[in-house]
């Protein structure tokens, strides 16, 4: 119970903290890092934890799986072992009562976000992302998950402070830094994300049937980088590109693709019918 309590208090206390955005007031080199880290932390839990480490949809080296992971740890969702073992258990129970976050089974907010505040959240024993645990960075990044959070909130602000000091007439401030780089991004990556739970399984076409009310969601499919696209990912969990038409906006696979150029990705898994 007191992992449910707490995740409750910071998921309160950050929606509270994004609120700051009304009394610090916001400066140019704010909404640069904001912007920045918003994007860096979107691409790490869509590339890094979903389309990397929870499908296998591409082959990377270790580093730069690390630096994937440790973007998604910093988008404040959970460490990596934990996000992926939720995510499989998704796959496998699809709108069944095993499906934590379904709106299906449960409530439309319970899919939400109400989820990760109950008992079934910490229920998860992770035997599903066993596969992950030969990498030890990543055991790594599970472990220290909370501290890193921590350190994230302690850089920014102090990059604020420092900024304030060295250049006052930009009018930042480490409050500013704190308010606009972790809460008010983290806020917006969340509601973002979640909608995959519940509004791509409530609102949107089902061009294929997969057996479960995943839809396909084209305001969450720009908003999520592509992953709203949530009926294609059903039809073909392991492909790595999620908006499989032309006019299907997919952030997240033009980032691969352009990281497949750079040699930094490569086997970038997609379906027979749309290679």
């Amino acid at each position: 119970m007191a992992s449910v309590y707490a995740v409750a208090v910071v998921m309160v206390l950050f929606h509270v903290g994004a609120l700051g955005v009304f009394f610090t007031g916001v400066s140019t080199a704010t909404l640069v890092v904001a912007g920045t880290l918003y994007v860096i932390r979107g691409l790490g839990i869509t590339a890094g934890y979903h389309r990397l480490l929870a499908h296998r949809s591409f082959k990377t080296s270790r580093p730069v799986q690390f630096l994937f992971a440790l973007a998604g740890c910093l988008a404040v969702q959970g460490g990596p072992l934990w996000w992926v073992a939720h995510h499989r258990s998704h796959h496998r129970n699809t709108d069944l009562e095993g499906d934590v976050h379904s709106p299906v089974t449960r409530s439309f907010w319970h899919a939400h976000m109400g989820w990760m505040m109950s008992r079934e959240a910490f229920q998860e024993k992770g035997a599903n992302s066993r596969d992950l645990h030969r990498y030890p960075e990543l055991k790594w990044l599970q472990r220290f998950y909370v501290p890193l959070i921590a350190g994230q909130a302690v850089l920014l602000y102090a990059l604020g402070a420092a900024l304030n000091a060295l250049f006052p007439e930009w009018g930042t401030s480490g409050a500013q830094m704190l308010v606009w780089g972790l809460f008010l991004t983290t806020v917006v990556t969340w509601h973002i994300t979640f909608a995959v739970n519940s509004v791509c399984h409530t609102w949107g076409r089902r061009p294929f049937e997969t057996g479960d009310a995943s839809t396909n969601n084209p305001v969450v499919g720009v908003l999520a980088y592509g992953e709203g696209w949530h009926n294609n990912h059903h039809m073909y969990p392991f492909s790595a590109r999620h908006g499989l038409e032309w006019w299907q906006l997919d952030i997240t696979w033009w980032l691969l693709r352009g990281l497949e150029k750079l040699h930094l990705v490569s086997e970038l898994k997609l379906p027979k019918a749309y290679r």
